[in-house]
């Protein structure tokens, strides 16, 4: 029987940037994750699995809640990978966004 494997580490940006992952596994598989940005210990952006299915939470920092949720039909593997990459590459312009709404 397999069993779900937690994982969970900070990767340092420029900037002050910080992305948390965490990451859970069964027999090797993703099973379910979030992606964080933040910037001074506040969340920018996140890729998770909340809901059940991939998505990006679109933050605001006029707004308590999600200004929206963009869905993802990719397999769980490959919005996991491209939720590291954007936030590595695009880390700037989600905080531009953020700071304006």
């Amino acid at each position: 029987m397999g069993i779900v494997r937690p994982k969970e580490w900070t990767q340092d940006l420029p900037d002050g940037f910080t992305v948390e992952v965490v990451l859970k596994t069964f027999l090797s598989k993703i099973v379910s994750f979030s992606v964080v940005l933040l910037k001074d210990g506040q969340c920018i952006s996140r890729y998770d699995t909340t809901h059940g299915f991939a998505h990006r939470d679109v933050l605001g920092q006029k707004n308590a809640s999600p200004l929206r949720k963009i869905k993802y039909t990719m397999r769980l593997t490959e919005v996991f990978n491209y939720a590291r990459k954007d936030f590595a590459q695009n880390y700037a312009k989600h905080y531009e966004y953020y700071q304006n709404h």
